[in-house]
């Protein structure tokens, strides 16, 4: 069995280590692909990583699009549908974790909001991707894909009527504000 389909095939939490940040070397040829920064206010909303304010990442679309289906997939495993969890404690100072990894593309989840505990779909991550597993060009337009091979940022689009928001197994105090997801440059 090839490396490449045991990954698709492990549970995301056993492969976390396989999605670790890129050699130094590659980042001394290329910005870091996401730097732990928080910012007052930071935007929720769409931001594409085109010049003057941002860097392009030069992601393939089409990776882009896997690391989406990868994440519904996975999400799907479980008959509510898999949370994606940051508390605050875990993640301080707006921190950044690797979500998933395909070739140019990257997922970070970074967490904006220190004073609230954050847990969210994968499937609404996936979506703030790429739109929806069938997307319309406008649904596609309004995720971080419409940004192409710029790579970009936006705030997880929670599908508020999902059954698991409201399940006795959502964790208490938790809330879905406070995930941004980026995608950047994985470094391949």
């Amino acid at each position: 069995m090839s490396l490449r389909l045991c990954l698709l095939l492990a549970p995301l939490s056993l492969i976390g280590t396989a999605l670790a940040a890129p050699s130094s070397r590659l980042l001394d040829e290329r910005s870091d692909p996401s730097i732990q920064t928080c910012y007052e206010g930071e935007p929720t909303s769409l931001f594409c990583y085109n010049p003057p304010n941002g860097t392009p990442q030069d992601v393939e679309v089409d990776d882009v699009a896997f690391v989406a289906a990868y994440l519904r997939a996975y999400g799907a495993e479980t008959r509510l549908g898999r949370l994606f969890s940051m508390a605050a404690a875990d993640a301080p100072d707006c921190g950044e974790w690797s979500l998933y990894s395909r070739g140019t593309a990257m997922a970070v989840a970074k967490h904006v909001d220190n004073t609230v505990n954050t847990s969210v779909l994968f499937a609404d991550i996936a979506r703030t991707i790429d739109g929806g597993a069938n997307a319309t060009p406008e649904q596609k337009a309004g995720a971080i894909i419409g940004c192409l091979t710029s790579g970009g940022s936006l705030g997880v689009q929670v599908n508020t009527s999902a059954p698991a928001y409201t399940a006795s197994s959502y964790p208490a105090g938790y809330v879905t504000s406070g995930i941004v997801v980026k995608i950047v440059w994985s470094g391949a």
